[in-house]
C-alpha cells in the first residue's frame, strides 16, 4: 500500500494539506484484522488507508512536540517505551532495544541492591479502552487546541468502530506506529504520581508497570494507588497479573533474551545444528498441551532457524495447539522455496479443516502460496474455491484466498467482478485488484475491472488499481472525472494520463527526488521509444526507496538494463546487448573503459541485487542464503546515480 501511494505521494500529500485546510477532510473507515492470542480472545490489528496514516502521524507529530519536553526528564528512568527520537532523527522512536534493555538493567539493579521484593501491574486492553474524551483532557494539559483534539477525536472515532459501524467513543488504532505515542500521553499520568523515592524502584513499558521495594507492605501501598490511578483515567487493572512476591532469580522474571545469550546465535553466525536442539529443550512437551518453557526464546530462536526435518513435525504440532503462535511459525515455512511434500500436505490438511480463527488459515494459505507443487497448488486452488464465501469469511480470509483465486483464475468473471466492486472491505479491494493478470483475464475484462476499480472511492484500491493499469498496459477509458483522485495522480505519474498541467518528466522527478540532485539528462532522448517503460520504473523505484530496499534494488537493476540497452544501442562499438541480459556485459572491458561512472552504477546494483532474497535463494558465489537490502545501501545507490548523470548527459 505505501509503495503504490509512494508513487504520487507528493501530489496527494498537496491535496491532502488543502482539503485539510480547508475543513473537508474526512477520514475513512479501518480494516480490522483480528489476531488470536494466547489466552483465546483476539487482538485487533487495525489498517487504516496510506492518506489517513498519513494525517494519523501529523497529528501524532504535533503532540510528539507538546508531549516530549514535559516527559524527557523520564526517559530511561522510568519509563522505556516508545520514547520519542525528536525531528532531527529519521526515526519517530529511539530503538526499542535500548528502552528494553535498559528497563531490564535497572530491574536487576534494584535486587542487586538489596529491593527484593516485586510486583506487576498491567492494565486489561489499555489501546482498546482508552476513552477519547480522557485523552483530549490530557492533550489539551500538554497545550494542544482544542480545534485540534476535536479533529483527532472525530477521527479516532471513525478509525475504531468495528465492522459493523457501531463507533464507541473509546480506543486508538492498534497497529500504526503513532499509536504507542498517543497512548503515553495518557500513561504519563501514572508516572507523574509516581515520583522516585528511596527504597522503591518504579519501572513502566508502556502499559507494564513493574515495581521493587524491600518489603510487601510498601508495594502494596503503590499498587492500591496505581489502582486509584487507574481508575482516574478509566482503564482497568489485570487482577489476575497483580502478584507481589519475593525475588529469587530475577534473570527468570525478565523477558529477555540477553542473559544468558543463546549460544546458537552470535551475531550473524548462527549454529542450526545447536540452534534445533535448544528449540526441542524449550518444547519438551507437545500433548495433550503443548508446554513451552520460555517462548520469549522459543520466538527469537525461531526466527533465526532454517527449516529442516527435524523441527517440522514438531512447529507443526505446536501450532495445532497454541494458535497464537502460527504467525511465527508460518513465517519459518515460508523459508521454505518448495515446501516439502509431508508439510505441503499437512498445511493443505489445515487449510482445508474448519478452524476458529481465520487469521490463522490466512497464514497458512500465505505459507502455502508459491511454495507447492502444481499438483498441491490445484489442491489448494480447489479447496478454496469450495471455502469461498466474501459475505461471510474474515476480511484477513477474504484478502488472502481471493488473492490466490484471482492469480490462479478460479473465479468466474462474476465472482471476481463481485469481490473487486460490492465486497464491503476496501483493503481486500485493493488487495484483489493487485492480483489480476493478463493469464487469466482477457483485455476487455481487465479493462472493464481496472477502469472501475480506478473510480472506486478508496483512495487504496484506486492507487491499486492505477498501479495494475501502469504494469498490464490497460487502457483508460473516458469521461476522466469519475476517476479517484489519488489514482488519477498516480496514472499521472505513470504518464498514462495526457493532460496534465506542466507535466514533469516522470524520470527526472523521480531520479531527482531520489538523490537529491537534478539529472541535467533529457531522459526523452535518452529512452526514446522505450521512455514510457522506463518512466514507469523510475517512479517505482523512488517509491520504493521510500518503503522498500530491497524492491528498490531489483527495480533500479530494471532501469539500468533499459539504460545499458539505449546506451549500446547509442554506441555500436560497444558490441551487442540483450535486453534482460545485463549480467552478460558487466565484464566488458570497452564498457567500463569508456563509461565508467555508468558501468559501476549498473555494476554496483546488480551485484547488490544478485544478494536480494527477492531475486535468489542463495549467493551463487558463496552459496550462503541471501537477504534483505539493508537501508544504509541507498546512501550507496545514490551516489552511483549522481556519478553518472553527466556521463549519461554528455552521450545524448
Amino acid at each position: 500500500m505505501y509503495s503504490r501511494f509512494a508513487v504520487a505521494d507528493d501530489l496527494i500529500i498537496d491535496d491532502i494539506h488543502d482539503r485539510l485546510r480547508r475543513g473537508i477532510y474526512e477520514p475513512g473507515h479501518a480494516a480490522k484484522l483480528l489476531i488470536p492470542k494466547r489466552s483465546g480472545i483476539l487482538r485487533p490489528y487495525t489498517v487504516l488507508t496510506v492518506e489517513d496514516q498519513v494525517v494519523y502521524q501529523a497529528l501524532i507529530n504535533v503532540v510528539a512536540e507538546h508531549l516530549a519536553p514535559r516527559i524527557r526528564n523520564r526517559f530511561f528512568t522510568q519509563t522505556f517505551g516508545h520514547i520519542y527520537a525528536g525531528t532531527t532523527s529519521a526515526f519517530f522512536y529511539r530503538r526499542w532495544q535500548d528502552g528494553y534493555k535498559a528497563f531490564n538493567d535497572l530491574a536487576r539493579d534494584a535486587v542487586n541492591r538489596g529491593l527484593i521484593y516485586s510486583a506487576s501491574f498491567d492494565l486489561t486492553a489499555c489501546y482498546d479502552s482508552l476513552d477519547h474524551g480522557v485523552l483530549c483532557y490530557f492533550l489539551s494539559k500538554i497545550g494542544c487546541e482544542a480545534e485540534f483534539c476535536e479533529f483527532l477525536r472525530r477521527c479516532l472515532t471513525t478509525w475504531t468502530a468495528t465492522d459493523r459501524r457501531i463507533y464507541q467513543n473509546h480506543g486508538i488504532p492498534q497497529g500504526p506506529l503513532g499509536s504507542g505515542l498517543l497512548a503515553e500521553a495518557v500513561l504519563q499520568h501514572f508516572d507523574q504520581h509516581n515520583r522516585p523515592k528511596t527504597g522503591l524502584v518504579y519501572l513502566r513499558y508502556v502499559d507494564d508497570i513493574r515495581l521493587f521495594a524491600r518489603n510487601e507492605p510498601d508495594l502494596r501501598r503503590v499498587l492500591v494507588k496505581l489502582d486509584q490511578l487507574s481508575k482516574d483515567v478509566g482503564l482497568f487493572p489485570q487482577a489476575s497479573k497483580i502478584d507481589i512476591h519475593k525475588v529469587t532469580d530475577i534473570d527468570q522474571e525478565l523477558k529477555s533474551v540477553s542473559n544468558p545469550s543463546e549460544t546458537a546465535v552470535k551475531g550473524r553466525i548462527v549454529n542450526q545444528k545447536r540452534l534445533a536442539k535448544r528449540i526441542v529443550q524449550l518444547t519438551p512437551r507437545l500433548s495433550p498441551a503443548v508446554r513451552i518453557l520460555d517462548e520469549t526464546r522459543f520466538k527469537y530462536l525461531l526466527a533465526h532457524a532454517a527449516p529442516s526435518a527435524v523441527l517440522n513435525t514438531r512447529m507443526l504440532k505446536i501450532a495445532a495447539g497454541r494458535p497464537d503462535l502460527v504467525p511465527n511459525i508460518a513465517r519459518y515455512f515460508r523459508r521454505y522455496r518448495t515446501l516439502p511434500k509431508t508439510v505441503a500436505q499437512k498445511i493443505l490438511g489445515i487449510i482445508r479443516a474448519p478452524e476458529v480463527y481465520q487469521y490463522v488459515t490466512t497464514e497458512w494459505i500465505d505459507a502455502a502460496t508459491g511454495r507447492l507443487r502444481p499438483a498441491e497448488e490445484g489442491t489448494l486452488n480447489r479447496t478454496l474455491k469450495a471455502q469461498w464465501r466474501p459475505l461471510i469469511m474474515a476480511t484477513e480470509l477474504k484478502a488472502a484466498a481471493g488473492k490466490q483465486l484471482i492469480r490462479a483464475g478460479q473465479l468466474t468473471l462474476k465472482q471476481t467482478q463481485y469481490a473487486i466492486v460490492r465486497v464491503r472491505d476496501w483493503w481486500v479491494r485493493s488487495e484483489l485488484v493487485s492480483a489480476l493478470n493478463d493469464e487469466h483475464y482477457g483485455t476487455l475484462v481487465l479493462d472493464s475491472l481496472l477502469n472501475g476499480a480506478l473510480r472506486d472511492p478508496n483512495p487504496d484500491v484506486s492507487l491499486s488499481a492505477a498501479k495494475k493499469t501502469a504494469e498490464l498496459s490497460t487502457r483508460v477509458n473516458r469521461p476522466l472525472q469519475g476517476i479517484q483522485p489519488s489514482g488519477g495522480k498516480a496514472l499521472r505519474q505513470f504518464g498514462i494520463l495526457k493532460r496534465v498541467r506542466g507535466r514533469a518528466c516522470g524520470i527526472e522527478f523521480s531520479l531527482a527526488r531520489l538523490t537529491g540532485r537534478a539529472t541535467v539528462v533529457k531522459w526523452r532522448n535518452v529512452f526514446g521509444a522505450q521512455y514510457r517503460q522506463g518512466e514507469k520504473i523510475a517512479v517505482l523505484m523512488r517509491a520504493l526507496a521510500d518503503t522498500n530496499i530491497t524492491a528498490f534494488v531489483n527495480a533500479a537493476d530494471v532501469f539500468n538494463d533499459l539504460l545499458l540497452s539505449r546506451l549500446y544501442a547509442k554506441d555500436p562499438t560497444l558490441g551487442l546487448y540483450t535486453l534482460g541480459q545485463i549480467g552478460a556485459v558487466l565484464n566488458s572491458q570497452r564498457l567500463r573503459g569508456r563509461y565508467p561512472a555508468i558501468f559501476q552504477l549498473c555494476h554496483g546494483i546488480h551485484e547488490r541485487r544478485l544478494r536480494s532474497n527477492l531475486s535468489h535463494a542463495v549467493v551463487r558465489t558463496t552459496g550462503r542464503p541471501t537477504s534483505r537490502i539493508p537501508y544504509q545501501y541507498l546512501r550507496i545507490a545514490k551516489q552511483l546515480y549522481i556519478r553518472a548523470y553527466n556521463e549519461i548527459a554528455s552521450t545524448w
